[in-house]
């Protein structure tokens, strides 16, 4: 099938979604044929230029899986151009659509502006579980600067729990060398899954010089999957302070997983 062909079919799909009595029949129809839009990439200008501008228009639907559709489409071509139409749609009513629109700019990789970052900053508030965990990829997938990970440190001190895990996930992501202190700093949080986030986090981007705090994180702290995750941060370097306090865990610690890390670093 030539791509002529195809987006003449779109077309025509599209004004059968506007005309037919049965919506869920016309959107089944313009869904099956966007399935083609992954092979954009390698097709003529011609064809990729009237993808984007029908996707663009698509956004706009009244049918939330149309308008996810669409952007998980306009993501999966990655023209940049797509972005700011994407960007509107993450304070979208439909949940399924801001998901879409969150891991869309991830794909698209705009330049990481104060703008963008604040966006999927606010992304990380998201009442829905799964645009946050989107938030979190976007995040890592766009690499901000330090000065422009501020929003995402402050979210660390959020009242909301959930907040503050989908912060210390997407500082995990992306490079968070200059913010270790900080993190340290929110390292004593009152959650157990924050509290782990942020040993990875330190562990990942500390290096040596954070290793007397990732023991007194797993010497101290209550809860196990916080000394299991310290437990596997030291395991990767060497010093003899470290090697020392894995040994002491695995003859002390009470939990199983625990011991179990600190065995495989000692």
């Amino acid at each position: 099938m030539s791509w002529d062909a195809v987006f003449i079919s779109l077309s025509d799909a599209c004004t059968l979604l506007s005309r037919t009595s049965s919506r869920s029949i016309g959107c089944s129809v313009v869904m099956s044929i966007l399935c083609l839009v992954g092979c954009v990439q390698d097709s003529p200008p011609s064809s990729r230029e009237r993808a984007v501008s029908l996707l663009l228009e698509m956004l706009h639907d009244e049918g939330p899986e149309m308008r996810r559709t669409a952007a998980e489409s306009l993501g999966k071509i990655g023209d940049p151009r797509a972005a700011d139409s994407i960007l509107l749609l993450m304070h979208d009513p439909a949940s399924v659509v801001r998901e879409a629109s969150v891991l869309a700019m991830g794909r698209l990789k705009p330049t990481a502006t104060d703008g963008v970052v604040a966006l999927l900053t606010q992304a990380l508030e998201d009442p829905d579980e799964s645009v946050r965990q989107a938030a979190v990829v976007a995040i890592g997938e766009i690499e901000p600067s330090s000065r422009l990970l501020e929003p995402v440190l402050g979210s660390l001190r959020s009242s909301d729990a959930t907040m503050r895990r989908a912060a210390a996930r997407a500082l995990l992501q992306v490079d968070s060398s200059q913010s270790v202190p900080a993190l340290v700093a929110a390292g004593r949080d009152s959650d157990a899954e924050v509290r782990q986030g942020i040993v990875a986090a330190v562990g990942e981007w500390g290096g040596a010089a954070f290793a007397p705090w990732l023991r007194e994180r797993l010497a101290h702290d209550p809860s196990p999957g916080v000394r299991a995750e310290a437990a596997y941060r030291l395991g990767m370097l060497s010093d003899p302070e470290t090697r020392a306090a894995l040994s002491t865990t695995v003859a002390k610690d009470p939990d199983s997983g625990v011991r179990r890390w600190a065995k495989r670093g000692a």
